[in-house]
């Protein structure tokens, strides 16, 4: 008698109580292309709850940013023709320890949340293939839909990626620091398109931010990462690849035609 065959029956059960695997191709292609892809699947779990809550001294809401056991896998037509990336569940930060944000603090419709939760997962997955392999992980943030967290080296970061409306039409010149850490270089992109890249302190003298700005259409585009106790990972040359990108630069288009966030108000002089 053949005893593999109760074996393979009985497996074979088993096998029909077990959810349906999820597609792994594009994440093994990506893997492929992407050597940083597996340390980002790792983290995208809930120990990056734990990373970011203990780098930042901020808690992260119970229940509110649940660990999915195998990332979703968006279109490619999500972020541009043959650029598949993966799901990035937001997070949900306690800004000050004990006082949980409000769910839904704009007052905004259904439809809207979820136009602008679209664009963040869209926007996270450009930045997950075009930051450099030192960032690890990329998550939007719930309810604000200019920022996300990155984690570079075990640390969290604040990052911004806005389209603001703006009455500006060109922006103002570099400013002319010789001889200190504030560094503005003024670059031409995207046919005659020009973005201002800025290297600056923030907080402490040796802790620098990143910063690209740029002006599209009606709108006020900003990419920046803030130190955190270190500088950012990123550096303004490195978010000038992500704001050329054409991808990107679509994103920048739907949000100038219908903005999301609203227009800065007027800069008070010698406040």
């Amino acid at each position: 008698m053949d005893k593999t065959v109760p074996l393979r029956d009985a497996l074979d059960r088993t096998a029909e109580d077990l959810p349906p695997l999820p597609d792994l191709a594009p994440l093994a292609v990506r893997q492929g292309r992407k050597r940083r892809a597996r340390a980002r699947l790792a983290v995208v779990t809930a120990a990056f709850g734990a990373v970011t809550a203990g780098a930042l001294g901020l808690t992260l809401l119970p229940g509110t940013d649940p660990a999915p056991a195998m990332p979703a896998v968006v279109p490619s037509s999500a972020v541009g023709s043959g650029s598949p990336g993966a799901s990035h569940p937001p997070v949900v930060v306690e800004e000050t320890p004990g006082v949980t944000p409000p769910d839904n603090p704009d007052g905004l419709s259904p439809a809207e949340r979820e136009r602008r939760a679209e664009h963040q997962q869209r926007v996270a997955a450009l930045l997950d293939e075009l930051l450099p392999p030192t960032v690890t992980a990329i998550r939007p943030v719930k309810d604000e839909v200019a920022v996300y967290r990155i984690t570079a080296g075990g640390t969290s970061f604040r990052m911004t990626v806005s389209v603001r409306p703006t009455d500006d039409r060109a922006l103002k010149p570099c400013p002319d620091v010789a001889g200190g850490k504030i560094v503005c270089e003024a670059v031409g992109f995207d046919g005659d398109r020009e973005a201002h890249l800025l290297s600056m302190p923030v907080d402490e003298a040796d802790t620098l931010g990143s910063y690209v700005n740029f002006l599209y259409g009606k709108s006020r585009v900003l990419l920046s990462v803030d130190p955190q106790g270190a500088s950012a990972p990123v550096t303004p040359r490195q978010l000038l690849a992500v704001a050329e990108d054409p991808r990107f630069l679509d994103l920048v288009r739907q949000a100038d035609a219908s903005p999301m966030e609203t227009k800065a108000p007027p800069t008070v002089k010698g406040g």
